[in-house]
This record gives C-alpha cells, sequence and structure tokens, in this order.
C-alpha cells in the first residue's frame, strides 16, 4: 500500500470527528511518512510498521473522544469514549452489553423512585393543606367508566335511551329501596305485591293468596300455608297471638315481633326478611317480585349498609365505599375514599422515604459507576496511546 493509499483511507475511517481534526491528524502523519523517507525509508516499511488504517483510524478516534471528555466532562462525551473502545475489539463489545443493560436498570431506578417521591410529596401535601386549611376539599368522589360505548351524562344517558323507561322504574325501585333503608322502612319495594307489604311498622299479609308463609316471630314459629283453597295455620307458643286479623282475612304483625319471614306466592314472587343486629329495624332484605331482584341491609349504622338491585341483566351494586351500575356491556363503577385520613398520611410517608431512599442509591451507584468508568477509560487510553507510539517508533 503507498502512502496516498494509506492517507486516503486512514482520512475515510476517521470521517465521524470533525474536520479540524481529521486535518491536523492526517498532517501528523504525512509528516511522520516525510520524515521516515527521508530518513531512508520505503514506504512500503512505514506502512507495515503502522498497521492495518482502519485498526488505526479506530483508536485515534478514541483517543480524539478521550480528549473530548477530558475538555468538556460529560455523561455523553464518556460514553462515545467507551463506545470507541468497544469498536476496538470483541470482548469490549461484549462487556459493553451488560454494562448498557446496568444502565437502563439505573435509568428504571431513576424513574420509579423518582415518581414514588413526587406521589409521596403529593400526597403528603395535599393531605396536609387540607387537614390545616381545609382545601384541597376531597368531597369529590372518584369514578371509572368501563363501556363497549360509553356516554357521559346523567345515569339514564349511560344506561342507554333505549332503555330509559325500564331504568326510571329501575332507578324508581332503588330510590325507594334506600329510602327504606334510611327509615326502616320497605313499603315501596313491596308495594306492588299481593300477599305482602309493608305499612308503616307493620307486615301485612293476605295468607288466602299465598302459597307458603313461614314466620319466626319472639313467642315462636308460624307456618301459614294455603292447601287447596283452604288455609292451614301451625303455631307454636303464641305466635298466633301476635297477629292482628281483619274481617277481609289480612293479617298484620308488628315487624319489632319479627325474627325471620319467609314468604312465596302462587306466582312465585318471594320475599325473605331476616333480623340481622340487636335492634329490631336492624333487617336483612331479599325480595324477587315480578322478574325485579332487590337485596339490601337495612337499619344498619357503619359498614353493614349494602343495597343489590338486579333486573334482567341489569344490577345496581351500593356499598360502604363503592357503587357499581351495569347495563349491558355498559358499567359504571364510582368508588369513594376510604380509609382514614391517618392512614392515607402514613402512606403518602412510606412513598415519600420510599421514593427518597431510591434516588439516594440510584445516585451512589451513579457515582460509584462514574469512577470506575473514568478508571476504565483511562487505563484503556493508555495502552492505546502506548501501541501507537510503538507503531511510530517501528
Amino acid at each position: 500500500m503507498t502512502q496516498d493509499a494509506f492517507i486516503q483511507q486512514l482520512r475515510h475511517e476517521l470521517r465521524s470527528l470533525p474536520k479540524k481534526v481529521v486535518d491536523e491528524i492526517v498532517a501528523d502523519y504525512r509528516e511522520y511518512f516525510g520524515d521516515a523517507l527521508a530518513a531512508g525509508r520505503s514506504e512500503v516499511e512505514v506502512v507495515a510498521a503502522l498497521g492495518d488504517p482502519v485498526k488505526l483510524a479506530r483508536e485515534l478516534k478514541a483517543q480524539a473522544n478521550f480528549r473530548q471528555w477530558e475538555t468538556r466532562r460529560s455523561f455523553g462525551n464518556l460514553m462515545r469514549v467507551v463506545v470507541s473502545i468497544a469498536g476496538l475489539g470483541l470482548l469490549q463489545l461484549f462487556l459493553l452489553i451488560p454494562f448498557m443493560f446496568y444502565l437502563l436498570m439505573l435509568t428504571i431506578g431513576y424513574v420509579v423512585s423518582g415518581s414514588l417521591t413526587v406521589a409521596g410529596l403529593v400526597t403528603v401535601v395535599a393531605l396536609g393543606s387540607h387537614h390545616l386549611f381545609g382545601w384541597p376539599s376531597f368531597h369529590s368522589v372518584p369514578f371509572t367508566f368501563e363501556s363497549s360505548n360509553v356516554r357521559t351524562g346523567p345515569l339514564a344517558s349511560v344506561i342507554g335511551k333505549d332503555k330509559a323507561a325500564k331504568d326510571d322504574a329501575d332507578e324508581s325501585d332503588s330510590s325507594n329501596t334506600d329510602h327504606a333503608s334510611a327509615q326502616g322502612d320497605a313499603s315501596q319495594a313491596t308495594a306492588d305485591m299481593k300477599v305482602f307489604r309493608v305499612d308503616g311498622d307493620r307486615f301485612v299479609l293476605r295468607p288466602d293468596a299465598a302459597t307458603r308463609i313461614s314466620i319466626v316471630t319472639l313467642a315462636g314459629p308460624i307456618d301459614i300455608k294455603n292447601d287447596g283453597g283452604k288455609l292451614r295455620i301451625n303455631s307454636v307458643g303464641g305466635a298466633r297471638d301476635l297477629f292482628k286479623v281483619d274481617p277481609d282475612g289480612t293479617w298484620s304483625i308488628a315487624s319489632a315481633d319479627i325474627i325471620a319471614l319467609d314468604l312465596k306466592d302462587h306466582e312465585g314472587d318471594k320475599v325473605s326478611v331476616a333480623r340481622v343486629g340487636a335492634g329490631s329495624k336492624s333487617m336483612a332484605w331479599d325480595i324477587r317480585n315480578h322478574g325485579e331482584h332487590v337485596s339490601f341491609v337495612q337499619g344498619m349504622d357503619g359498614s353493614g349498609k349494602s343495597l343489590w338491585v338486579q333486573s334482567g341483566s341489569d344490577s345496581v351494586v351500593i356499598d360502604r365505599d363503592h357503587m357499581a351500575i351495569r347495563s349491558g356491556a355498559d358499567n359504571v363503577v364510582i368508588v369513594g375514599s376510604h380509609g382514614s385520613g391517618i392512614g392515607a398520611m402514613i402512606y403518602g410517608f412510606a412513598l415519600l422515604a420510599a421514593g427518597i431512599v431510591g434516588l439516594w442509591l440510584c445516585l451512589w451507584l451513579t457515582r460509584i459507576t462514574w469512577h470506575g468508568l473514568v478508571r476504565y477509560v483511562q487505563r484503556q487510553l493508555a495502552l492505546i496511546t502506548a501501541r501507537l507510539d510503538e507503531g511510530q517508533s517501528a
């Protein structure tokens, strides 16, 4: 290879460097060739001493990138030196792959720790401001929509206009049931049943139209059955004396005297009532009336309040901290705030502490990585410089 061919290939391999740097390197090697030729050496001998121009260009690029990093010590410049060194051999390339994966994990650590820090700080500041100054207000309820065809607006619009009439009836049932839960009265939920209704604080029955009524009272159990059009009554103790019987065949009993009631008429409608608390008004209801299904607990304070209404594939579920409304493919879930403010504050402090510890650990690892990487680069550049000096001396 001639001098011109060597210089041309060297310039081509150094094309990624700035033109000024390339010109300086080419000028140095032309001067080296001139000195060697003046000393009586041939071009072939000089080219053989310098070696492959491709490998020489890689070493020179690594050296140039290292000088640029020494001028301006940034992480990007340091990484360019590392990549240049990795291009010199297969071993360095294999070492570069796990190092890049380590940097990716370190970046993810920064992102996660930063997110935890911000979330914890926002939680602590928001709750602290809320308790001290009343702002921001947490009265609004967060909600989510899950639907194949989500529509905004009032409940009837979300469920669908084509079901508006049916939804009005469902809302009427659910609102009446909710009223019953608040007032200790389930009259509206059973208003259209022929065999059973609630009148104030009394249960009213028409046993002549009922298939079967089983009641457990404070005085004992009683079983009322329509057997072939004839009324058959079986009671134990003074249960029958608790009932008031009107001339038209209507039976009524105070709800406070009821422990459990199970009723089923000839149309398949059912009413089940059971006392669930120490108070007489704490009762669990399960009503199936003409295909509609209502289940709720009335008279319970605290976490015992719940409502479940179902009509075919449509349903409404109201619990202590959430409400779910389903109609066909549409599903609306409203989740209210739960847990104490102190618990949320502790949770916020835990997030903040975890984020700060994570950031400190990431910074510590970054510092160790930086120093180790600088020592590795300096050691490799010393070897490269020694090889370049050795080639020029030869």
